[in-house]
Order: C-alpha cells, then structure tokens, then sequence
C-alpha cells in the first residue's frame, strides 16, 4: 500500500497556503478560532485536521476554495 502523498496532508496544505497569501500563524488561528498549539502541530505534521477543519480554514481565513488550496499545495511539494 503506497503511502498519500506529502501534498495531501491538511496541514501542509494550510502551511503552503499560509505562506502565499502572507498570513502568520497566528492570524490564522485568530481568524479560525482554533488554538496556536493546535495549529502549529497540524503544519508540523504530529496531527492532522479533519476534512472539514480544512475546508473551514480554507474558505472563512485564506478566502480560497479547497481545491484551489490542494493545487497550491501539491505545487510547492
């Protein structure tokens, strides 16, 4: 069984969109509501975001839909 791709965890997606629209971590986890902790162990990979805290912190903080979001991500691989 191959493994997901790097690309395909929720926090390297919200990393690599954090970084190219400009955002702290900490604005996002003001903008999301979702503790500093919490959110620096998602983009360090020692756990991951559900589906839907993704999509949420996609579309209400960074304002880009999910998939434009998995591009931006599977392009800075």
């Amino acid at each position: 069984m191959q493994s997901e791709p790097r690309w395909m965890h929720g926090g390297h997606i919200l990393r690599s969109v954090r970084l190219k629209i400009g955002l702290t971590q900490e604005e996002v986890c003001f903008m999301s509501n979702v503790d500093r902790s919490t959110y620096q162990r998602w983009e360090h990979k020692k756990t991951e975001p559900s589906f839907g805290q993704t999509m949420q912190i996609c579309e209400c903080a960074f304002k880009i839909d999910l998939l434009d979001a998995i591009t931006i991500a599977r392009e800075t691989q």
